[in-house]
């Protein structure tokens, strides 16, 4: 127990620095070690407590060193969109996307000194071919790592920091080197066998499942796939998990625990179950390696690691301490680790099967053992699937029932040997073998799936002890309060808004505009922004919000970066009406969810819990020269006189006919045109007198928006100037005065970028 505590206070100092704001210098933990160690030399009592605060700080003091060394590696701020020449290696597989190409980029060469030695590189269109290993002269244009910064968004600054990547670049012309790297010969290996894979299989519909189990890349799995596995709660199974590492190892080593036991000779010097161990170890390691070595592959690597040597020597341990052990070794290795959703899915599901099954092993029927371990799996993983992503299948425990054997036992085994196929006959078989279990996955995607607001952070410390409790074993005092524990995950909800007031979201969507407006029991969602960002920003902010419905989604004109992400909301979320300028022939127009669909028309009015809504263009039957300039335009007010205008890419011209019909003032303004030269007339700004300014742009675009004069132009008339590429989403609580937050300065972790990090580009005479 004593050695447990320790593994438990170290990981827990990791995690605590992970949890700070900005790093600390090393000297507090220095005096907790100092100080605990007093304490064990002068009361032996207090011996286990003081080696426990040792622990503690050391986590604390190493994950600060190592977070000191990776911040110490990112791009100079002086060094963003400068053209610098490096010599380098792709060092993983490169991923395919319609725009291009986009692979980590290993640095040994460059003209100029600041580089960071990983870069993710996107390079667009089909000039770069790119293959694993190779070595490459490119020319980059290298930025700071930056994401979109939204509540419940996708935190890419943190996974860069995880990945080791201190600069994101784009390719400005590149040269093929001779040679490979050595380094990269394992991913060279991956990337042969996905191309024998892709080439035997052909256009086959579970190609990409197929490649994930049997090489680790998930890159060609469909995104319609992806959302009917997430719906279903089967994700953990289209990866090389640590179920399917362990199954592999016991089925070679079985094979060969058997066939060594026919051969007298080989029983005479090693014995059997021996030479099955090293074979089950080295077919967890050699299908690890195949996997690119995933976290959840570390864990599993270690922990049969650690369950082999304790084979080995005759005696092993417990089950808790070889958990505990194999959690802190990854700690140790990667303290960055702690930061990821799988790292805690995957290790809070292993501790709870490994704590429901001690408590049922030999007691319970095989089919009831099995019942109980999807169960408390399904229990262990609510808690981060609550917290991270604000949803929970319920139909998870079911579909796994039958999807974990027939993955696991069918159709990995038949990927993995079929690498060795040339036929193909064998990867054919495990592809058909998936389309079957896709058919019961999708009678399942059938089922609801639990959805809830964002809860507080402090609910994971009841719903921890709830989900013990949960699993406990029967007849243990206070055991049914388990349910209470775990009430604030799914009861959080935001306050209600008042009669008149309205709360507008502007959201950090890149390069184009989506706005969230609520009133007290109305949802309206203006623009969707670009396809890019409806999974990682749009989507993820709704459901942090508990938003299931909308009343209204208004599309501003055809723009990919206003208009991209509205087939996306149109097929998460019920929709009560589409309201917009799109043509006729838009998909989003097509009949999804049966949305009745509303053109967008000057003079339109309505009101919401007394907030009033009034659509101040286009005029009925204008016809205009470009999208932009038939814009929606849509002005908010609150019953205090608080208003909000809307105007999509609306231009100079348009917004002078806008005032010349009686545009009054108006608190906060969404730039039109994300501040471009051709918008923000003097006379609109003369005639809002905005107290609030929002640029609604992506971070170092290429066209510059917001341009310098328009910034200055509202800054002349003293409007608050705010920015989504620099503050993040940016939230308005209107009602009797105006309360403004900015989720960069809410949610500020020591490794998010800050606009003090971002310089000035140079002014080009682009729009």
């Amino acid at each position: 127990m004593p050695t447990c505590l320790i593994l438990i206070a170290f990981v827990a100092g990791v995690c605590l620095l992970q949890r700070l704001s900005t790093l600390p210098a090393l000297w507090p933990a220095l005096l907790v070690i100092a100080v605990a160690c007093a304490l064990a030399i002068a009361f032996a009592r207090l011996r286990v407590l003081a080696y426990a605060l040792i622990a503690a700080a050391l986590g604390f003091g190493y994950a600060d060193y190592r977070a000191q060394l990776r911040l110490a590696e990112r791009l100079p701020a002086a060094l963003e969109q400068q053209t610098i020449v490096a010599d380098g290696y792709i060092a993983d597989l490169p991923q395919q996307s319609r725009f291009g190409w986009r692979f980590n980029f290993v640095v040994q060469a460059s003209d100029t000194a600041g580089l960071p030695r990983r870069v993710q590189v996107n390079s667009y269109g089909k000039t770069l071919q790119p293959h694993a290993g190779e070595r490459w002269r490119l020319t980059l244009r290298p930025k700071r790592p930056h994401g979109l910064a939204n509540p419940g968004g996708f935190d890419l600054e943190r996974w860069l920091l995880g990945e080791n990547i201190g600069a994101t670049a784009s390719v400005k012309s590149a040269e093929r080197q001779a040679g490979h790297a050595w380094q990269a010969s394992i991913n060279r290996l991956r990337e042969a066998l996905r191309n024998r894979l892709q080439m035997q299989l052909g256009d086959a519909p579970y190609r990409g499942v197929v490649i994930a189990l049997a090489i680790g890349d998930q890159g060609g799995v469909p995104k319609d796939q992806w959302q009917r596995f997430a719906t279903t709660g089967v994700t953990h199974l289209i990866s090389v998990s640590g179920l399917h590492i362990t199954l592999w190892a016991t089925l070679l080593g079985a094979l060969v625990n058997t066939g060594w036991r026919r051969v007298p000779w080989l029983v005479a010097r090693v014995p059997a179950q021996r030479a099955a161990l090293v074979a089950g170890v080295l077919a967890a390691l050699g299908y690890s390696l195949l996997s690119g070595l995933s976290v959840p592959t570390q864990r599993t690597l270690l922990m049969l690691l650690i369950a082999a040597i304790g084979l080995w020597r005759g005696h092993s341990s417990a089950p808790l301490f070889t958990w505990l052990l194999a959690l802190a070794t990854v700690v140790l290795v990667d303290p960055f680790a702690v930061l990821s959703v799988g790292f805690w899915l995957s290790f809070l599901t292993v501790g709870a099967l490994l704590f429901a099954c001690a408590n049922t092993l030999g007691k319970a029927a095989p089919w009831r053992s099995w019942i109980s371990a999807q169960w408390a799996a399904t229990l262990a993983s609510f808690p981060v699937l609550a917290l991270v992503f604000q949803q929970l299948p319920v139909i998870s425990p079911i579909a796994n029932a039958l999807a974990i054997p027939l993955v696991s036992m069918i159709v990995t085994p038949l990927a993995l040997v079929g690498l060795l196929d040339p036929s193909g006959t064998l990867p054919w078989l495990a592809e058909r073998a998936f389309a079957l279990t896709d058919r019961y996955l999708q009678l399942c995607a059938l089922a609801p799936v639990l959805s809830m607001a964002a809860p507080p952070t402090w609910a994971w410390l009841p719903a921890a002890l709830g989900v013990l409790l949960w699993l406990a074993p029967r007849g243990l005092p206070g055991r049914w309060y388990a349910p209470v524990l775990l009430l604030p995950l799914i009861a959080a909800a935001p306050p209600p808004l008042a009669e008149g007031h309205f709360r507008a979201t502007v959201i950090d969507i890149g390069q184009g505009l989506a706005v969230l407006v609520q009133t007290g029991s109305h949802t309206l969602l203006y623009d969707s922004g670009p396809p890019t960002a409806s999974d990682r920003a749009l989507l993820p902010l709704l459901r942090a919000q508990g938003i299931t419905r909308l009343d209204t989604l208004m599309i501003s004109h055809n723009d990919n970066d206003h208009s991209g992400g509205a087939e996306a909301v149109l097929r998460a979320l019920a929709v009560g009406e589409l309201h917009s300028t799109l043509p006729a022939g838009h998909p989003a127009r097509a009949p999804i969810g049966n949305t009745p669909h509303r053109d967008c028309i000057a003079g339109q009015s309505w009101h919401w819990d007394g907030v009033r809504f009034d659509v101040l263009w286009p005029a009925a039957g204008a016809t205009f020269r470009n999208d932009n300039a038939g814009s929606c335009t849509l002005r908010i007010s609150s019953a205090d006189g608080h208003a909000l205008l809307l105007a999509g890419d609306l231009g100079r011209n348009e917004e002078i006919d806008l005032v010349s019909q009686g545009l009054a003032e108006t608190a906060i303004v969404v730039a039109p045109h994300h501040g471009s030269r051709s918008s923000s007339s003097q006379m609109l700004i003369d005639a809002t007198r905005p107290q609030w300014v929002v640029f609604s742009a992506g971070y170092l675009n290429r066209f510059r928006h917001p341009h310098p004069s328009i910034v200055d132009r509202y800054d002349n008339a003293e409007a608050g100037i705010l920015r989504t590429d620099n503050d993040g989403a940016v939230t308005f609580d209107v009602g009797k005065d105006i309360q403004v937050r900015r989720w960069r300065e809410q949610y500020r972790p020591y490794w998010s970028a800050t606009a003090a990090q971002a310089l000035p580009l140079p002014v080009t005479d682009a729009d």
